[in-house]
């Protein structure tokens, strides 16, 4: 008996968390049909008929452990709902994919129809007879009064009505037999409002602190070590425009500085066995002239935005040191590379105000050594030096 049980358990639990989740409201209680009887299903762009009345809603949607949910599976359970309901046909509104809403299955929502020769149609609302100006010939004798939202090459956007209900659809031209804009350019106007690119251009001034992430070499003293860690923060600048090329995407022109000094005095005994003592000081410069690819977007109110880039680049480093009275100057140059990240708070239509985390990429074995009096070129082979480091920043943007 205990083994019966679980075992209805069992299949009660795997029934349930294979089958999609199903929602339904009934507004008028019809007989239920056949489940053989026929249930027409309009789609989202598909026209409904006048015939027609909304009996309830329904929604087929992911249970949490749902794996039977194909689109054919979950149709064919909207069409069960509506023949238990009477009713002989489902619309749907909304059409999730696999990979939305944080699901795998494909999900629904929808009306469940009655459609009949014996439903008369309803007339146009109040609202839709002072906002329809518009209308569409879908078939010869169906025209239907609308407002028109959307018109591309191929394609036409509308709002209908049917028994008191608002429509969208989106029908190809070819589909169309005849349509009349009452107001052309209104509607014109409107696309263009729609389409038109939330910036042109965007100018970035920024500044703020850098610290270069490279391992130091093994072996060298402590306060060496230390010298080093503070020569290897500082201040960052830099200067950006990014073109607005199409839906946000962006390319760029940037510039970024980075700069630190440093000065010790130092005293011991050189290999001779000699005692020294004096000063060292380097100056560290590392410039950074890079293109980008990216993604920059407003929000809807263009108060706020974010974006991101990759960038790629020439990278150019400077040592101006002195060891003991010796002057000399360490240059090279390199193929950088580039990641930020940002945001912006926007004041006014076209002035803001950011912060940006950024990460630059770059190493050097060969540099040009010049002391005012010799000139010749290290080759450090494998020992290369690190121009890698984190940028943290904040700045002024001017967006039009």
């Amino acid at each position: 008996m205990k083994k019966a049980f679980f075992l209805l358990c069992a299949v009660a639990i795997s029934f349930c968390s294979c089958s999609p989740k199903i929602h339904k409201t009934i507004a008028k209680k019809l007989p239920p049909l056949d489940n053989a009887a026929e249930v027409t299903v309009y789609d989202i762009d598909e026209i409904v008929p006048e015939n027609v009345e909304v009996i309830g809603g329904v929604s087929v949607v992911d249970g949490g452990f749902t794996t039977h949910c194909d689109w054919e599976t979950v149709i064919e359970t909207a069409k069960q709902e509506a023949r238990a309901a009477g009713g002989n046909g489902v619309e749907i509104l909304q059409h999730s994919y696999p990979g939305q809403n944080g699901s795998n299955c494909h999900q629904m929502v929808g009306f469940i129809l009655n459609v009949s020769d014996d439903i008369e149609p309803v007339e146009l609302s109040e609202m839709a007879q002072q906002n329809f100006h518009d209308y569409v010939v879908v078939k010869e004798g169906d025209t239907l009064p609308c407002s028109i939202k959307d018109e591309s090459n191929s394609h036409l956007g509308f709002i209908y009505e049917r028994h008191g209900i608002r429509r969208f659809s989106r029908l190809p031209k070819s589909s169309i037999l005849d349509y009349h804009i009452n107001d052309p350019v209104a509607l014109a106007e409107q696309i263009a409002e729609r389409n038109k690119k939330q910036f042109h251009v965007r100018i970035g001034l920024d500044g703020g602190y850098a610290f270069r992430t490279a391992k130091m070499a093994k072996g060298i003293s402590g306060d060496y070590k230390d010298y080093l860690r503070k020569l290897s923060r500082g201040l960052d600048v830099g200067a950006s425009i990014r073109f607005n090329v199409i839906d946000n995407i962006t390319l760029g022109l940037h510039y970024d500085r980075f700069s630190k000094g440093q000065q010790a005095d130092v005293y011991g005994y050189s290999q001779g066995g000699n005692y020294v003592e004096g000063s060292i000081s380097n100056i560290h410069t590392i410039n950074f002239i890079a293109g980008s690819f990216g993604m920059l977007a407003l929000t809807s109110n263009k108060r706020h935005g974010l974006y991101y880039d990759f960038l790629f680049g020439y990278m150019d480093y400077t040592d101006v040191a002195e060891e003991l009275g010796h002057h000399y100057t360490l240059t090279g140059k390199t193929f950088g590379l580039g990641l930020d990240f940002g945001y912006d708070y926007l004041l006014t239509k076209h002035l803001a105000i950011g912060a940006e985390f950024s990460y630059y990429s770059g190493s050097m074995s060969k540099f040009k050594f010049d002391d005012g009096f010799t000139t010749h070129n290290i080759d450090l082979g494998k020992s290369k030096e690190g121009l890698q480091r984190v940028n943290l920043k904040a700045g002024i943007r001017y967006y039009f």
